[in-house]
């Protein structure tokens, strides 16, 4: 019953994210990728849930409010999407369908590698120091139906919010998804979660051979040395160490997911001649979710946005575009500001009212 109610959850995890990601992907004028849409909905819906969540939180409500209000977006936007963009997700799964018939050994690739990555991160044993926290912090907060004020280590309360955990609201959904469906926190994190970020990174790398190679032959080679490259390039940190040893933590969402797909957003806007600002809007989006998935790996995002983008404005001598390029980074930069004055003692948020 746990395994098929893990695999439903899955399967419903990447309804949410189409659902969020089609109302800032799909243009009825324009082309558009399920790849992208699956992967800039998973930082919209992360960035809708910390906006929902930290006034709760912060308010000292319990964790089964949160609960009953957050089930309202994900069932009202998963409606409002296929309304909206049934004829659109109809017409991409047709194509995907025709797609995936002249291109036959592609697809067999990708989702060989996909299930047994997938397996293998699912299967594997994660003894680390931080893995047994985030399990233990969504464990504490289902138990004592609360939200971040007891320490996951020795159940006592604490004085104040610990600032690199509060903010990344990423482990909280966890929370909510496990009173709501009664899974217990290991299958959430390291069963589901895990499986989630593993297919949502090689549809990345399939989305990404597809695009930058012609031949067939070349599509499926590069995809495959794309995620060997991935798989065995480990050292004590590096995006490969988290993607296969840390997979469901909020710095593999960083390092394997947003990194990425920051790159092909980039790509995408210095090749679309109309610029209709789309890429900028996704930009922001996927900027304000990976501010909730972690306080720490969230400093890596501003910098490749200004090696990226900057150089590019001044290029096109489009100077318009650096101040919205700042806007996009600003979750960032405010998460680094917050987390750098709590450090050092200038501030604290505390777990019940002074």
């Amino acid at each position: 019953m746990i395994i098929l109610k893990a695999l439903l959850l899955l399967l419903v995890n990447f309804i949410l994210y189409m659902s969020f990601g089609s109302f800032f992907e799909i243009r009825k004028t324009k082309k558009w990728s399920l790849a992208v849409t699956t992967a800039v909905g998973f930082f919209a819906y992360y960035a809708v849930f910390a906006l929902v969540c930290l006034p709760i939180m912060l308010t000292y409500r319990p964790l089964s409010l949160l609960s009953l209000i957050w089930v309202v977006p994900c069932a009202l936007v998963p409606v409002a999407s296929a309304i909206i963009f049934r004829k659109q997700w109809i017409m991409k799964f047709s194509d995907i369908r025709s797609d995936m018939k002249e291109n036959r050994t592609f697809y067999i690739v990708v989702a060989a590698v996909t299930v047994i990555s997938a397996a293998l991160v699912v299967c594997s044993y994660n003894f680390t120091l931080d893995a047994a926290y985030y399990v233990a912090s969504v464990t504490t907060n289902v138990d004592t139906n609360m939200i971040n004020v007891y320490d996951p280590f020795t159940g006592g309360w604490l004085d104040h919010f610990e600032l690199r955990y509060v903010f990344a609201t990423y482990y909280a959904n966890d929370a909510v998804i496990c009173q709501l469906t009664k899974l217990p926190a290991l299958v959430e994190t390291k069963s589901v979660m895990s499986a989630v970020i593993m297919i949502t990174v090689n549809i990345l790398y399939a989305h990404i051979s597809r695009k930058l190679c012609n031949s067939r032959t070349r599509q499926v080679l590069m995809y495959v040395l794309m995620m060997l490259t991935n798989y065995m390039f480990i050292s004590i940190y590096t995006a490969s160490n988290f993607l296969m040893t840390r997979t469901y933590e909020g710095k593999s969402v960083v390092g394997n997911i947003a990194l990425i797909l920051v790159f092909v957003l980039f790509a995408r806007l210095i090749t679309d001649e109309e610029r209709s600002g789309r890429e900028l809007l996704q930009l922001f989006v996927v900027c304000l979710g990976v501010a909730s998935a972690s306080s720490t790996a969230n400093m890596v995002i501003p910098a490749q946005v200004c090696v990226l983008f900057i150089p590019y404005a001044v290029m096109k001598k489009d100077l318009k575009m650096i101040p919205k390029v700042l806007l996009c980074i600003l979750p960032e930069i405010v998460m680094m500001t917050v987390y750098v004055l709590y450090v050092k003692g200038w501030f604290a948020i505390y777990t019940f009212p002074r």
